[in-house]
């Protein structure tokens, strides 16, 4: 009995399941943006709903009419969003910037309409931040927080200028500058982990994949 192995069907097979691979590793950034923007609009809804509905006090004190134009503005945001990830047009890395750039935009004037940083709602950039990080595997999460922080002392410094008997809240925004860089660089390092271990799971597939081929092989 003589074994024959073709060399030139080994690395052909490796090939197909390397392209398999790379193209399941790129849909799962595309299903968490579309998951992420899913987020994004029960938020702005939430907002738009309890400010309207509840007459939350915080929400919207300064501007009550600017906060919901925001809050309806946002959420059509998020639905354009929604239906641009679906249609994956544009580029992956460009709608992630616009929709977090939008997002801190969209979030920025609220907090001027809330008074300021004491509505809280500077907080729920937090979570944008930390879901962009993870989604994008640490790239431009640390420009994100610096986004974030130019435009939170931007909204502070106007709101000093603009609301009569406006209490200075520098330090308040100094502390959620440095929460924000601080989410960024902690979901920078979770999508590290996360790669490594991605990679470890990706060759110990292939591993596996050219056994399975070595015994077929060996048995034929």
């Amino acid at each position: 009995m003589s074994i024959h192995l073709s060399p030139a069907k080994y690395p052909t097979s490796l090939s197909v399941n390397s392209e398999v691979n790379t193209h399941d590793y790129h849909d799962q950034y595309w299903h968490s943006l579309y998951y992420f923007n899913i987020y994004r609009l029960i938020i702005s809804i939430s907002l738009v709903m309890i400010t309207w509905k509840f007459q939350f006090s915080d929400f919207g004190s300064h501007h009550y009419t600017l906060f919901l134009y925001m809050g309806s503005g946002h959420a059509l945001f998020s639905s354009l969003s929604l239906l641009l990830t679906k249609l994956r047009h544009p580029s992956f890395n460009w709608q992630l910037i616009i929709q977090v750039i939008g997002d801190i935009i969209f979030f920025s004037v609220m907090l001027y309409a809330s008074g300021g940083i004491r509505s809280g709602l500077g907080d729920l950039l937090l979570v944008s931040l930390a879901g962009a990080g993870l989604i994008n595997r640490g790239h431009l999460a640390l420009f994100f927080a610096s986004i974030a922080t130019i435009s939170v002392l931007l909204q502070e410094t106007y709101s000093l200028l603009t609301i009569d008997s406006y209490p200075v809240q520098y330090a308040q925004a100094a502390l959620l500058s440095m929460t924000y860089f601080a989410v960024a660089c902690l979901a920078r390092q979770l999508a590290k982990h996360i790669l490594v271990s991605e990679q470890l799971a990706k060759e110990h597939s292939i591993d596996l994949s050219n056994i399975i081929q070595v015994n077929q092989l060996i048995i034929q």
